[in-house]
Parts: C-alpha cells; sequence; structure tokens
C-alpha cells in the first residue's frame, strides 16, 4: 500500500495552486493550499505536512516572515520548506534563503518544482 504524501500550497495565486495540485494529485499526493502566509502556517500547524511549498511574495506577510513563524512552532520546525519564488534567485539575500530546505525559480516550471519536492521528501 502507498503512502500519502502530504504537501501544503502557500501562494497567493490560485491558479498556480491548482496547477500544482492536478500534477501532484495524481502522483499520490494529498495537496493542501493556502493563498496567504497567515492561513499557511495555521493550516501547517494545524496539520503538518510532509513539505511545504511556499511562495516569498504575497500580501500582508511575505514567505520569509512566514517560515520564520514555521520555525517557531513545534510541530512545523522540522517540516522541510521549498521556496517557489517568481523573484530573481540572485537578487534573494543569502542569508533569508538559508532557512529554507531548497528555492526554485517560478521560471523554471513545474517540472522543476516537482523534482524538487521528489527530492526533498526522498531525504527525509
Amino acid at each position: 500500500m502507498e503512502t500519502i504524501r502530504r504537501l501544503l500550497i502557500v501562494d497567493d495565486s490560485l491558479e498556480l495552486m491548482e496547477a500544482v495540485r492536478a500534477i501532484l494529485e495524481p502522483k499520490g499526493f494529498e495537496v493542501g493550499r493556502a493563498n496567504n502566509p497567515f492561513s499557511g502556517v495555521r493550516i501547517a500547524a494545524a496539520h503538518p505536512p510532509d513539505a511545504i511549498v511556499m511562495d516569498l511574495d504575497m500580501p500582508g506577510m511575505d514567505g520569509i516572515e512566514a517560515m520564520q513563524h514555521l520555525r517557531r512552532i513545534k510541530e512545523t520546525r522540522l517540516v522541510p520548506v521549498i521556496a517557489f519564488t517568481g523573484q530573481a534567485l540572485d537578487a534573494i539575500p543569502f542569508r533569508a534563503m538559508r532557512p529554507f530546505t531548497c528555492v526554485v525559480a517560478k521560471s523554471s516550471g513545474l517540472e522543476e518544482l516537482e523534482h524538487q519536492i521528489e527530492v526533498v521528501l526522498a531525504a527525509r
């Protein structure tokens, strides 16, 4: 029996979240979605996923600040978090990216995101 892998995607783009869900659910993932970082932190704390995909640019609280909140919560402290960003990677300060398990540019495409999710989960 195959284990269901739980992923939470936190992004203010509903279209992107739906695209990720459409790709991953047929491959055995349960994909939770939060369209803002406040909901993402709340959902992750209540139902810790196997991994989180976090956009960096969101209104109200950015992904870096949300990551800091996740690391202070016992239930989410060790959950791998993949930064998925539309920002140019060389424009993001290295210190801001260190807490993330990995960083994927949205311009790399959903296939690269899927690959990095698999790599992150295989390492657990």
